[in-house]
């Protein structure tokens, strides 16, 4: 995004599957927020997938074991002052699973948390969502 925000703001598709992002409904969930300033980012596990042998495997590395994280979230979309801050937290909150959205709230950046179920969690800050 780049120049002055439209008055309801950049208005910005955040969804959890990956898939075309214009002229259909996209699988998953999703919603569309306006935003103003700042950076977004959504990290996730359900792109970038593969198989090793029997072994699922995704490019979200825990670095205390070398391995694909174990999460509790299929994706994490956060704003932030920068997009490099929003990419740096929302993969954060991916690798650290539980209490990810605990963290964020300290952090005071404003997160949409979604889990292998479905489930949507979001923090205190989240952008006023607009129907889709």
């Amino acid at each position: 995004m780049a120049g002055p925000a439209p008055a309801d703001g950049w208005q910005i598709r955040v969804q959890d599957a990956t898939g075309p992002v214009t002229g259909t409904t996209p699988s998953g969930s999703y919603t569309t927020i306006g935003v103003r300033s700042g950076g977004l980012a959504t990290s996730g596990t359900t792109a970038r997938r593969w198989r090793r042998g029997a072994q699922e495997l995704h490019h979200i590395i825990d670095p205390h074991t070398g391995l694909p994280a174990q999460t509790r979230w299929r994706t994490v979309t956060v704003a932030a002052a920068t997009c490099a801050d929003a990419n740096a937290a929302s993969t954060a909150a991916l690798v650290k699973g539980a209490g990810a959205e605990r963290w964020l709230s300290r952090l005071r950046l404003p997160a949409r948390l979604v889990a292998h179920d479905g489930t949507v969690v979001v923090t205190d800050g989240w952008p006023t969502e607009t129907t889709p």
